[in-house]
């Protein structure tokens, strides 16, 4: 369960967002690189509490928020032309797109340097964002899924298993998930990442096939798995608002 609330805070309103757990025993306030700040409460902790909480740490919570603030990037919604810089596995390419006679479907491949988008050149002027959007779309799809597949066979066999059904989605709100009966979710804008952020992601969902839960054992086995992923799991935190398509 989830509510808004805010606080008046050294002279700044503070707006934080409160995140109800049955399984949490613990509070802890969360500050986000997209500058949004979450209180993560055991259930049932009341909103004046958390309200005094909040204002005991509003100094560090203003530290981080002015940090993340000077130290981020700015945030463009992409407009899917030539010329236009896209992350892929953590480094930014050129979009280039060619328009090209006798093909009726559009394409997108990736050469080293650039990011190709061929499409029809009889495509409609107004279509023609909305077309390379889906290419592009499908194409990080299609990557992500093959990184995905290697990085499960790899760690399927280091854990004894048979690699598990996997998906490839685009997710608003999560990097990766397992479900009850093992199937596993990943976000495919993860392949704009560097790849040991993509392969963190993998590991840890995998692993919840093994343990459901974020128990002492299940981070042993990530560490087991892959050693010093605390790294990576840092990076994605700090940087996952960047990769948006």
């Amino acid at each position: 369960m989830r509510k808004n609330d805010s606080i008046k805070a050294c002279g700044r309103t503070l707006d934080y967002e409160i995140v109800y757990s049955k399984k949490r025993r613990k509070a802890a306030i969360v500050v986000r690189p997209d500058l949004k700040v979450e209180f993560r409460a055991p259930h049932g902790l009341s909103r004046e509490v958390i309200k005094d909480m909040v204002r005991k740490k509003a100094g560090w919570v203003w530290e981080k928020l002015d940090w993340f603030e000077a130290n981020r990037l700015p945030i463009r919604e992409k407009q899917y032309t030539d010329g236009e810089k896209y992350l892929y596995l953590g480094k930014e390419y050129p979009l280039k797109v060619l328009p090209m006679e006798g093909i009726k479907k559009s394409s997108a491949s990736f050469s080293g340097s650039e990011i190709t988008v061929f499409i029809p050149e009889n495509a409609p002027e107004e279509l023609k964002p909305a077309l390379i959007k889906k290419t592009i779309w499908d194409f990080y799809s299609d990557c992500a899924e093959l990184e995905v597949d290697r990085f499960l066979r790899i760690y399927s066999k280091k854990l004894k298993i048979d690699p598990p059904t996997f998906k490839v989605k685009h997710q608003k709100k999560r990097w990766g998930s397992c479900s009850a009966d093992n199937i596993l979710r990943i976000n495919f804008q993860l392949v704009m990442a560097p790849s040991e952020q993509l392969e963190y992601v993998v590991v840890h969902e995998l692993c919840h096939v093994k343990e459901k839960n974020h128990s002492a054992r299940f981070w042993k086995l990530v560490g087991e798995l892959m050693p010093g992923y605390e790294v990576h799991r840092k990076s994605l935190k700090k940087d996952g608002w960047r990769y948006v398509l």
